[in-house]
């Protein structure tokens, strides 16, 4: 973004970005009562349930075999220093004879 004086403003490295999500009534009750056991709000512990997933290469790839005919990608969860990391891959296709 550039204002009048011809100067960028700079973004944030920590900037969160909004995700919106619906849940059915008994996902949402659940969510509710735990919120309020660890005196969180819904929201925070949604998106820690969240970021909990995504460092769990078991999870991860859990997610992925549960909808693995819908895509010709995968991600290789990689542990890269301590770090788990995605690595972005295009499935082959199998030929059937």
């Amino acid at each position: 973004m550039s204002n009048s004086e011809g100067r960028i403003r700079s973004e944030r490295s920590d900037k969160k970005i909004r995700v919106n999500s619906s849940f059915n009534k008994k996902v949402h009750e659940k969510l509710d009562r735990l919120a309020m056991a660890c005196g969180i709000t819904k929201t925070r512990l949604a998106a820690y349930l969240v970021e909990l997933c995504l460092h769990n290469e078991n999870i991860v790839n859990f997610v992925q075999d549960q909808y693995k005919d819908s895509s010709r990608f995968r991600i290789i969860p990689s542990k890269i220093d301590g770090e788990l990391k995605f690595i972005f891959a295009e499935k082959k296709l199998k030929i059937s004879r």
